[in-house]
């Protein structure tokens, strides 16, 4: 743009560079995003994450925006029964709660809806479980925007895009190659982005072979951890599991109500057609060691996580200012006409189903120990309880500090039995 340069700059030559196996990343792969475009400060740091797990993710988002959508229409229905009348309900699924809707219908029928209640979730609730701030839909957006922010690689569906009246632009960047990424090539790295392995405790590692059964000793600080954990509040974000119904994978999908497919690239490429999906099952088909199935079908999926944002307070807000979520178009999300925008102390919770083994840590990396992350998630001297400056992780934060060495101890061993794991090959 005029005056201004790129948000990011092209820094990697594949995506494995920063990417690093299992790991989130090493320093030197941490992306400052300059979101006013002026190449000075203040910029937003963001540490590279792994992608063990991304595919489940993404399930588990579709099925909980349909959840949430399933209510919002029911209140909807129920209102056109009392015109007039307000309905409000409950936004919950897979055990976490996203807030309230409110339904209003007139006499006519046609209903408006209230969602100022909602918690941790965008107005259209559509969940968006992917980046530190919740802010992408789909596993597409994250393949094909680095790919061409970071690596120069420009994917031709972003080119398709691009509006002209002088007939279609090829080489946008005038390097004298086009097509670089195909729509056929992303669509291959989403699949095997989705396909990665599930990261795993220890335990479930001993059990299918992997690694050396834990002593006896290591079991008991294990499960002394886990249960340090649940007692100072470190579930309520970091829920410890969530039930998958539909472990089957599509690329693209019109599963979460058609809100994780990109429908101008379905309009603009026959080949990115959401009636004829590539799929593929993670239960029994994605790269081992895989997730687990379900006593009840599905899948069991250990994520420590709720996909859904919460306010981490002042000292870990952002510095650049707010920012908007994306839509599966990779579009700006908008309500009323204006953009929606996620605050600057506003972040996904991070699932920690791999913890153990990819530092450092916090969406900056300043954490180099799981000790450091903690207490980061508030301060000593915190705002007062309403002040939109505290973390809500402010008393389980608190918690971990009044506990015992032991038990701080055993807490950071259960953290570190928490591991993204990648098989030996012959």
């Amino acid at each position: 743009p005029p005056g201004g340069g790129h948000m990011i700059p092209m820094s990697s030559q594949s995506c494995g560079s920063c990417h690093v196996r299992a790991a989130s990343g090493l320093a030197h792969t941490h992306v400052m995003f300059d979101l006013d475009r002026d190449g000075k400060p203040p910029f937003n740091i963001r540490s590279t994450t792994s992608l063990f797990g991304n595919g489940l993710l993404q399930l588990l988002a579709q099925e909980i925006t349909e959840d949430l959508h399933a209510i919002r229409d029911g209140a909807g229905e129920a209102a056109k029964a009392t015109p007039g009348e307000a309905v409000e309900r409950a936004l919950e699924s897979k055990g976490v709660s996203y807030g309230t809707v409110v339904a209003i219908a007139d006499a006519d029928g046609d209903v408006s809806y209230d969602v100022s209640g909602r918690q941790g979730v965008d107005p259209d609730l559509v969940v968006r479980p992917l980046g530190w701030k919740g802010n992408v839909t789909i596993i597409r957006t994250i393949t094909f925007g680095p790919a061409a922010g970071l690596m120069g690689m420009q994917a031709e569906e972003i080119i398709k895009k691009i509006p002209s009246d002088g007939g279609p632009i090829t080489d946008p960047d005038g390097d004298g190659v086009e097509r670089e990424l195909s729509v056929g090539d992303i669509t291959a790295m989403v699949v095997y982005g989705a396909s990665q392995e599930t990261p795993q405790s220890v335990a479930r590692l001993a059990e299918l072979g992997y690694v050396a059964e834990p002593s006896e000793v290591d079991k008991a600080a294990i499960e002394r951890g886990r249960a340090v954990f649940e007692s100072a509040g470190c579930a309520t974000c970091h829920m410890p599991e969530m039930h998958l119904a539909n472990t089957v994978y599509e690329e693209p999908t019109r599963r979460g109500n058609g809100n994780y497919y990109d429908q101008i690239l379905a309009d603009l490429d026959s080949g990115y057609d959401p009636d004829r999906p590539i799929t593929f099952d993670l239960l029994t088909e994605a790269e081992e060691p895989r997730v687990e199935a379900h006593p009840d079908g599905g899948a069991v999926v250990r994520l420590y996580g709720d996909l859904k944002r919460h306010h981490m307070g002042r000292q870990l807000a952002d510095k650049a200012g707010p920012q908007p979520p994306l839509t599966a178009n990779a579009t700006p999300v908008t309500q009323d006409g204006q953009v929606v925008l996620i605050q600057p102390t506003e972040f996904l919770t991070p699932e920690l189903w791999g913890v153990g083994n990819t530092g450092p840590w916090m969406h900056d990396g300043r954490a180099a120990s799981l000790q450091e992350a903690i207490l980061f998630h508030g301060e000593d001297d915190p705002p007062a309880v309403g002040d939109p400056g505290r973390s809500e992780a402010q008393e389980a934060r608190d918690a971990f500090k009044e506990l015992s060495e032991e038990d701080r101890k055993a807490l950071l061993i259960f953290l570190r039995s928490l591991r993204t794991f990648i098989p030996p090959t012959a």
